[in-house]
């Protein structure tokens, strides 16, 4: 066995290499980047059913939903930031609510929760990523018209459905709608269609996913 040279410096060194190397792997996690002063990190949304709301993933971040909106006197809740039912006999916490065929934003008329509704008559579900800088409105009163339902977002400028007067059967408008959630996050929502399978009616399906805040920050 032959004797290994002392080579002056060469202990100094790995000894000082192995240190640094211990450092990075301590601190390893701290040099993660982390959110920034007033920036937060965007939670990732896990729908779950409940009694009147029923959710299918999607795959693509985006989530169809069923609202069982048949009782006429219920509002049914919908809170998008957590993708939950809510009450909605409160102001607090829903962003959306439904009952029959109207749905309610909680901004306006309607809540203190500051939503706010843009509807986009020339863009589809796919191609929208991006929550449009202007267009912006909030549920209103009922108005000088021929019914007595409120001026919501959705309600309002021929609502989000077409009315047979043959067949008395409601169909959405190939439309699309941005909203502002109470917590400021934007989500599309594309409203499916008002029937179940079995023809059953209000009970209405919608897709909806997140979609990243207008160019220049919050309207």
């Amino acid at each position: 066995m032959f004797p290994i040279p002392f080579r002056p410096g060469f202990l100094g060194r790995a000894c000082a290499a192995l240190l640094v190397a211990g450092l990075s792997s301590a601190c390893g996690d701290d040099l993660q980047p982390q959110p920034g002063p007033g920036e937060e990190e965007d939670p990732v949304v896990h729908p779950e059913d409940s009694a009147n709301l029923k959710h299918q993933d999607n795959g693509d971040g985006s989530f169809t939903s069923v609202i069982n909106a048949t009782e006429p006197t219920l509002w049914v809740g919908l809170d998008l930031d957590i993708g939950k039912e809510v009450s909605a006999t409160e102001d607090a916490a829903w962003d959306l609510s439904f009952q029959r065929f109207v749905v309610k934003s909680r901004g306006g008329v309607s809540g203190t929760g500051g939503v706010q509704v843009a509807v986009l008559a020339d863009t589809t579900f796919e191609q929208l990523t991006q929550a449009p800088a202007t267009g912006w409105a909030t549920d209103a009163a009922d108005g000088d018209d021929v019914d007595t339902t409120p001026d919501t977002v959705f309600n309002s400028a021929g609502n989000w459905y077409l009315y047979d007067l043959k067949f008395h059967t409601l169909t959405p408008r190939a439309q699309l709608y941005v909203v502002r959630s109470d917590q400021g996050t934007y989500f599309k929502v594309e409203m499916l269609s008002y029937y179940d399978a079995a023809g059953t009616p209000a009970n209405l399906k919608l897709r909806w996913a997140k979609v990243t805040a207008p160019a220049g920050g919050q309207p």
